[in-house]
């Protein structure tokens, strides 16, 4: 639990936006909010980034570059650090030498998850410079209502990401916790923090560091950032091209490569210009293509290679009139598998490229 003499600490501070799949959290960055923070939390209410809460009396804090102090960004009374995206992140405490005390933060998903329909979730933890002690342990809960108790113990929820890792990587900047999940159905809230009580938590005190308070002294306390919810169940096809809409992703299925190479195949073309087609009967129009690859090779390699399948297709684009500023190129090299496995038949699959049409 903080106190006000928490106020003598020193200062400091995608959408991420992830890939071409709809992200299902709001404010996954913790960008937005209603009110620039200026101290850290003593109250439940005190957390402040749009579309979050503490689901517990514990007190989650919030950051943002805006602040001037505590709560700013990369100086902050917890730490340095950048945010793993944007401008904000969370912070909470997640374990301590001075009894069970935990903070979490939840969040409301823009819809509900589909039954037997299969998502990747994912999260960025960073622990902070000040904190004497790292925790081996991590998780994201979902549940199907909110959750509000009147206690700043441990939460017993169902886990959707349960990460467990060596205590040797925790100091090592932001970590990514990430799973794979087929959803029962109904699912609409998410939890992050520490679901595990002391006994299971295992803990390892950082000699080399000194605690900024009393309570970085015995607390292991993380930043949180870019969370992220996204289906992983098949989109439309090139079929509902005769008919696009804005912001729907729509999978080049018939789109080819040679192995290695960003060449596009002549087999490809037909398909390019009922894209190019599109653009032209709607002038008003942008367009977001997405290059992702299968799971052979370096994350590195991939992301390169991806990208520069996505500007092979822009260039044939602009070969047929389409002008070079309304069209945008990403690469996600093989974050975003639609088909889990390494078979030939799961790879065929996730080597594609994605369209997504926004307006201008």
């Amino acid at each position: 639990m903080k106190t006000a003499s928490l106020g003598l600490m020193l200062v400091g501070c995608l959408m991420t936006v992830f890939g071409g799949a709809q992200n299902l959290v709001p404010n996954p960055g913790f960008e937005d909010y209603k009110k620039c923070p200026v101290t850290f939390s003593t109250d439940p209410l005190h957390f402040g980034p749009d579309a979050w809460n503490s689901p517990s009396k514990g007190t989650p804090d919030y950051y943002n570059r805006c602040s001037i102090g505590d709560m700013d960004v990369p100086r902050n009374w917890a730490g340095v650090s950048y945010p793993h995206g944007g401008f904000g992140y969370a912070g909470i405490y997640a374990w301590s030498t001075t009894g069970v005390y935990r903070e979490y933060v939840q969040c409301q998903l823009t819809e509900s998850l589909r039954a037997g329909e299969t998502y990747t979730i994912q999260f960025f933890y960073r622990l902070s410079s000040y904190s004497v002690y790292a925790i081996d342990r991590i998780g994201l809960a979902l549940t199907d209502t909110a959750v509000q108790v009147k206690h700043d113990q441990v939460l017993t929820l169902p886990l959707a990401v349960a990460q467990v890792n060596d205590l040797e990587t925790l100091t090592n900047g932001w970590q990514l916790a990430s799973a794979t999940i087929e959803a029962r159905g109904g699912e609409k809230f998410i939890v992050i923090g520490n679901f595990w009580g002391q006994e299971a938590t295992r803990s390892v005190k950082i000699e080399v560091r000194e605690g900024k308070s009393l309570m970085l002294g015995g607390s292991a306390y993380y930043y949180i950032d870019d969370v992220s919810v996204t289906p992983l169940t098949p989109r439309p096809d090139t079929a509902t091209l005769a008919s696009p809409r804005l912001h729907e992703v729509y999978i080049l299925g018939h789109i080819g490569f040679p192995f290695d190479s960003d060449q596009l195949l002549p087999a490809s073309f037909p398909e390019l210009d009922r894209v190019a087609t599109a653009l032209r009967q709607n002038p008003l129009w942008k367009l977001q293509l997405s290059g992702h690859t299968d799971d052979q090779g370096t994350a590195e390699y991939n992301m390169e290679l991806s990208l520069k399948r996505a500007k092979s297709v822009a260039r044939y684009l602009v070969q047929q009139g389409i002008a070079g500023d309304r069209i945008e190129t990403h690469g996600f090299g093989k974050q975003e598998p639609l088909q889990l496995g390494n078979d030939e038949a799961a790879r065929a699959r996730n080597r594609r490229v994605e369209a997504t049409f926004v307006e201008k």
